[in-house]
């Protein structure tokens, strides 16, 4: 009760750094950097594969936090494929220490 650990210089942390690198997706062994990306969805324009709508696909997503790159395996779903549109997809929520990881990235990266 004596109030120790509350504010104070000793109690701050410093703020994170914004991260400007763009998240990277992994398909095919080919690397790309999504036109658009969110939590569960993201578009690829130009995309110069092989998938087609509805297609399930496994892919990587790889990004920059805290010095340190984090990669890893997801699972997605083709949601429209066109020369116009690009590669528009879904994925399915990664591990929980991963999807902590990315929450924490597309923070840093939107600046939210």
């Amino acid at each position: 009760m004596s109030g120790r650990g509350k504010g104070g210089a000793a109690g701050q942390t410093a703020p994170k750094e914004r991260s400007s690198n763009p998240p990277y997706i992994r398909v095919d062994r080919h690397e790309y950097l999504p036109e658009e990306f969110a939590l569960g969805s993201f578009r690829i324009r130009p995309y110069d594969g092989d998938l087609i709508a509805k297609q399930q696909f496994d892919f990587r997503i790889g990004f920059e936090l805290a010095n340190e790159t984090v990669e890893f395996a997801c699972r997605g779903i083709v949601v429209k494929m066109t020369e116009e549109t690009g590669l528009v997809a879904r994925y399915q929520h990664p591990q929980p220490f991963y999807e902590r990881k990315l929450i924490e990235y597309l923070r840093l990266w939107k600046g939210l």
